[in-house]
C-alpha cells in the first residue's frame, strides 16, 4: 500500500515537471501546467511513502524527482539584486482583475491609496464597474484614464495618476488588450499594456495559444530605443507554462525579479488560498524594487502590485 501511493505521488510530480517542459497545446497539459507546482509537492509525501514501502532506493528515487522539481522553480526563489548604483524613475502599478465587474470598488480605492498607485490596469471592467470605480473616488486619485468597457469578461481598463498619451485598442483578441504611454513628470515614459488572453480551459486552447502568440509578437516588435514598457494583466498562464516563459525574452516578471516566489492569484474566493499564479506584472528597461499580492473583496482573484525603477 506505501508503495503503490507514493509511486502514484511521484508519479504525479512527474506529470508536473512534464508540463513546465512540454510545449503543448492539448488542454490537458496545459491544466497540468497550470497546477505544476501543486502536483510537484506531491513528491514530498510520496518519497516518504516510497521510502517505507521500497527503502532507501524508494527514497532515493523519490529525491531525484524533488531534486528536479526543484530546478524548475528555482528562478522563482532567487533574488535578482539591483546594482548599488540602481537608479530610476519609480512607477507603482496595481492589476485587479475584478471577476466581470464584482469586486469591491471602494477596497480598489483604498488598495490605490496604500500602494500609492501610479498605474491601475483592470480586466474583466464592466460600465456598471466603471462606473462604481469613479463614483468611489477614483478620479480623483488617477485622473487619468483610457477604458473599453464590455459586458462579461471582456472589458478592459487603464487609470493613471499622470497625463497618458498614444492610447490603442489593439485588434484580434477577444477580451479588449489596451496600451498608453504614461508621461511622467521626470524621467522616462512607459508603454503600458493592459492583457488578457482568454484562458485555455474550460474553452479550447486555440484562442489561448492564438492569442499569447500575438502578445509575445507586438511585445518583441517594439522598437528597443521606445522607452520603458510595462506589461500588466491576467495573463492565464504561469511561469510553468513553456510559452509564457517564452513570452518574457527581454522583459522582467516583477515577481521573479525579487525572488516573491509562487504570487498565487487564483480562486481567491474559495476556502482553500489560490494556488494558481496567473497574474503577472512585466518590465523592459527597469527593475523591479518590490512586488506582492493584494485581497480584492468581490472578486475570484487577488490583485498583483510592483513598485519599478524605470
Amino acid at each position: 500500500m506505501f508503495t503503490v501511493l507514493g509511486a502514484a505521488l511521484v508519479a504525479a510530480a512527474l506529470v508536473g515537471i512534464a508540463a513546465h517542459y512540454v510545449d503543448s497545446t492539448r488542454q490537458i497539459v496545459l491544466v497540468a501546467g497550470a497546477l505544476a507546482r501543486v502536483l510537484m509537492i506531491a513528491a514530498l509525501p510520496g518519497t516518504v511513502l516510497l521510502g517505507i514501502g521500497l527503502g532507501p532506493m524508494g527514497a532515493a528515487a523519490g529525491v531525484v524527482v524533488i531534486g528536479v522539481a526543484l530546478r524548475t522553480q528555482l528562478p522563482l526563489l532567487r533574488h535578482r539584486r539591483r546594482r548599488p548604483d540602481s537608479a530610476g524613475t519609480p512607477l507603482s502599478v496595481l492589476h485587479a482583475n475584478i471577476l466581470l465587474g464584482q469586486a469591491d470598488p471602494d477596497a480598489i480605492v483604498a488598495l490605490v491609496d496604500e500602494h500609492a498607485s501610479d498605474v491601475l490596469t483592470v480586466v474583466e471592467l464592466t460600465p456598471s464597474a466603471h462606473e462604481r470605480l469613479v463614483a468611489a473616488g477614483l478620479r480623483r486619485r488617477l485622473p487619468y484614464e483610457y477604458v473599453s468597457t464590455a459586458p462579461g469578461g471582456n472589458g478592459t481598463g487603464i487609470y493613471s495618476r499622470h497625463p497618458m498619451s498614444d492610447e490603442e485598442r489593439h485588434d484580434g483578441y477577444i477580451t479588449e488588450l489596451l496600451s498608453a504611454r504614461i508621461g511622467t513628470p521626470t524621467g522616462p515614459s512607459p508603454l503600458v499594456f493592459a492583457v488578457h488572453p482568454v484562458p485555455p480551459w474550460p474553452r479550447k486552447p486555440e484562442a489561448w495559444v492564438r492569442e499569447l502568440a500575438a502578445i509575445r509578437q507586438m511585445l518583441e516588435k517594439i522598437p528597443a530605443d521606445d522607452g520603458p514598457v510595462v506589461v500588466a494583466g491576467d495573463f492565464n498562464a504561469t511561469f510553468d507554462h513553456k510559452r509564457y516563459r517564452d513570452l518574457l525574452g527581454h522583459y522582467r516578471d516583477a515577481a521573479i525579479e525579487v525572488g516573491a516566489g509562487h504570487l498565487a492569484t487564483y480562486h481567491a474566493d474559495t476556502w482553500y488560498p489560490p494556488v494558481i499564479a496567473i497574474d503577472h506584472v512585466l518590465v523592459r528597461d527597469g527593475t523591479v524594487a518590490d512586488a506582492g499580492l493584494v485581497d480584492l473583496p468581490g472578486s475570484d482573484h487577488r490583485g498583483i502590485r510592483a513598485t519599478l525603477l524605470l
